[in-house]
């Protein structure tokens, strides 16, 4: 009997995927402090692994990677030399360190399968799918009520939300190469999931993977599907599915309608309703440190900075000052501590795995999925901080965009092989005679 040993190489990535607080939550319900000691041991663990690992492994790195860890471990360098000149101690603020060091998750995810490329796609689609939901069954199973929904507790973090678009698009393209309903099934029941749980900047992410789904699908992929087709007679048996049951459902409880409208109105008008208003005051309170120091950041200076948003109702800081500004937006977070040169050095890696998905004659699937989802990040930084698990997602894309391809079919080697084998058969032909 064989057995498929294949499954061990998630270990590296599941490293860095188990840092989502899906995974904190479930290893310590309910319990912050032990959830905050997990995740900052983690974080301080893998980024020394990653940051050795790649460095011992550097020769595997494609030319641009190489230049990314590079400028990447300069910067580190060069904070570490600030931080020693002027504290007297080589790392005096992790929390500023950190916005760099999550950059070696990448690094070390991409090495370690640049030379390892075993991993199969499903077994990281089902460590996700896995991990979310037994957590939600275990830490959070009030939350999976229609209750829940209209009263917007939400319950589950908008990372971990995002992070089922990749099983959403890895059982949505099982159904559309190889038509079965099974996966569309699973790929409608997450979408669903992803709907509850109402994060609306997911909302947005999802829509957007689709529509670079559907571009990289008909112009990158080498293949004629009829989305049309696929998708027609599904549609109908749906709607008409919908129609009948969200008839009763509506009635009863016509508050889904008004919650659903009020998601709606909140993304369009983001800048004063909703949590978007409450993040676009928080941008206008640090957009003149951003602009004075933008080349470089502010660092440690900004660590020590007091903080600049407050409430309206207590008239108090939003955070306690000494623990670091905690922003609801990526752009904001990289550009307050790093400055511009940080924000450059971390788009290198996903616009070369960009690049160069659409300068390839074909791409895979996998790589389709993959290239669609960290293209997201862009609009998803908008809202969040990219979670840890992202980076890591990304180390695995350049990869995929550097080992996996399709395979073109040569008519000279065609040739050869059809007259080899021909050549083969006449000599048999002759020896038995």
């Amino acid at each position: 009997m064989k057995f498929n040993y294949s499954f061990i190489f998630i270990i590296p990535l599941a490293m860095i995927l188990i840092m989502d607080n899906a995974f904190t939550e479930l290893a310590f319900p309910h319990n912050l402090e032990a959830q905050g000691n997990m995740l900052n041991l983690l974080l301080k663990g893998m980024a020394a692994v990653s940051f050795g690992y790649s460095a011992f492994y550097f020769k595997r790195m494609s030319p641009v990677m190489r230049v990314a860890y590079v400028l990447t471990t300069l910067y580190v360098f060069a904070m570490v030399f600030e931080s020693y000149y002027f504290y007297g101690t080589p790392m005096v603020y992790p929390h500023v360190f950190q916005k760099l060091f999550l950059f070696y998750f990448i690094f070390f995810v991409y090495t370690f399968y640049k030379g390892n490329f075993h991993l199969k796609f499903s077994h990281v689609v089902w460590f996700i799918l896995g991990g979310f939901w037994v957590s939600v069954i275990v830490v959070h199973p009030d939350k999976l009520s229609l209750g829940a929904f209209t009263s917007h507790e939400r319950g589950v973090y908008a990372s971990s939300v995002y992070m089922l678009v990749i099983p959403f698009m890895y059982f949505l393209s099982k159904y559309i190469f190889h038509g079965k309903l099974m996966s569309l099934f699973m790929a409608f029941f997450i979408l669903v999931s992803i709907v509850f749980f109402q994060h609306r900047t997911v909302w947005i992410s999802t829509a957007i993977i689709l529509i670079i789904y559907y571009l990289l699908i008909r112009f990158k992929s080498g293949l004629s599907i009829n989305f049309a087709a696929k998708f027609m007679p599904i549609g109908i048996v749906l709607l008409i599915a919908g129609i009948t049951s969200s008839a009763f459902l509506f009635s009863t409880n016509p508050e889904i309608i008004t919650k659903i409208q009020d998601s709606f109105s909140d993304i369009e008008n983001f800048d004063s309703q909703g949590t978007g208003g409450w993040r676009y005051i928080q941008w206008m309170s640090y957009l003149p440190f951003i602009q004075d120091n933008w080349l470089v950041g502010m660092r440690f200076e900004g660590f020590e900075l007091p903080i600049q948003f407050w409430r309206d109702d207590t008239n108090e800081p939003v955070f306690d000052d000494g623990q670091g500004h905690h922003f609801h937006s990526f752009y904001v977070d990289i550009l307050f501590y790093t400055g511009f040169v940080g924000l450059a050095i971390y788009c290198i890696m996903p616009i070369y795995a960009i690049v160069k998905g659409l300068r390839s004659k074909a791409m895979t699937v996998n790589q389709i999925i993959l290239i669609a989802f960290i293209s997201t990040g862009f609009a998803y930084g908008f809202s969040y901080v990219l979670p840890v698990f992202y980076y890591a997602i990304l180390g695995w894309t350049i990869v995929y965009m550097e080992e996996d391809g399709v395979e073109r079919t040569s008519y000279l080697r065609d040739f050869g092989s059809r007259w080899k084998a021909k050549a083969v058969g006449q000599y048999r032909k002759l020896t038995a005679a």
